[in-house]
């Protein structure tokens, strides 16, 4: 009898045993259901990557906290679009580029540059924005009236900057020396003071650039022949969620410009619609 009253407790242990591990196995599977749900909530926020100091592209108020220009309204508009929040992140561009690598940010709206080099390491979008650029210089320079004159004179360039390429294009042989800075928005002031001779900028943001800084005495020169032109798309990483979302936006991109959202946005900003210039249509030309 003694026995037998053993196994019965042995056996009722035993069940315990098995039905608590079995609470616990139920709780660690809806524990990691409800994560994997987190995530993937999570998932539906696109990271990008910004610098906030770009006239009419990209600004950041530090007092109103707020965004504001072309790439955040087309970031609005795109988020809102593919159902996804976007978040931006302020960074320049080298920094950008290093974390799109590792994953932290989904991609980078700064007027960015399809380039050969980039192509290497990124998927890009539908190309969105065609800039050419000319050289800027001091209000008094006579000495550099085009890139010919660059010769020994000393140009300046932000790091991670698509204009390092195509200036290393159109110096071959090394004679224009380069400066590098880790932020576009310091080299102007450079230009001013007379460190360096002149810096490559966008044709349709030099306006902005007079206009909020009209004693900075500076001159656009041989306009009519820009040293280079930009053609931009946003970059995503070759990874799954980097094509998945790539394919979204592009086609939500895509809507955008046959609807008339885009030519809006260009108008709001440049009073143009980039899609009609000369740039945009040999591009076309070209890629057809």
């Amino acid at each position: 009898m003694k026995w037998r009253h053993l196994m019965k407790k042995i056996v009722t242990l035993l069940l315990c045993v098995v039905t608590m591990i079995a609470m616990l196995a139920g709780c660690s599977s809806t524990g990691e259901k409800n994560t994997a749900s987190e995530n993937k909530k999570e998932d539906k926020t696109i990271n990008v990557a910004t610098s906030g100091d770009y006239l009419g592209f990209t600004v950041y108020n530090e007092s109103s906290k707020t965004w504001s220009g072309f790439e955040i309204d087309m970031w609005n508009e795109i988020a809102k679009r593919i159902g996804y929040k976007v978040k931006f992140v302020q960074e320049d561009v080298a920094s950008a580029f290093g974390d799109l690598g590792t994953g932290h940010v989904d991609t980078v709206a700064k007027q960015i540059s399809i380039t050969p080099a980039r192509k290497e390491k990124y998927d890009f979008t539908t190309p969105y924005f065609f800039s050419p650029y000319c050289l800027m210089v001091k209000g008094d320079n006579t000495n550099i009236t085009s890139w010919k004159d660059m010769a020994g004179k000393t140009i300046g360039l932000a790091d991670g900057s698509a204009m390092n390429e195509f200036v290393t294009k159109l110096d071959p042989n090394n004679k224009v020396k380069k400066t590098t800075y880790e932020s576009f928005s310091t080299i102007p002031q450079e230009v001013v003071s007379g460190r360096i001779d002149a810096m490559p900028y966008a044709y349709l943001l030099i306006p902005y650039l007079i206009q909020k800084n009209p004693n900075w005495n500076l001159k656009a020169v041989d306009t009519a022949h820009p040293i280079y032109t930009e053609v931009n798309g946003y970059p995503f990483a070759r990874t799954e969620r980097g094509t998945k979302l790539l394919k979204l936006v592009n086609g939500a991109l895509n809507d955008m410009i046959k609807d008339g959202t885009h030519k809006k946005l260009c108008e709001k900003w440049f009073k143009y619609d980039v899609m009609q210039t000369n740039a945009a249509k040999e591009y076309y030309n070209k890629n057809k």
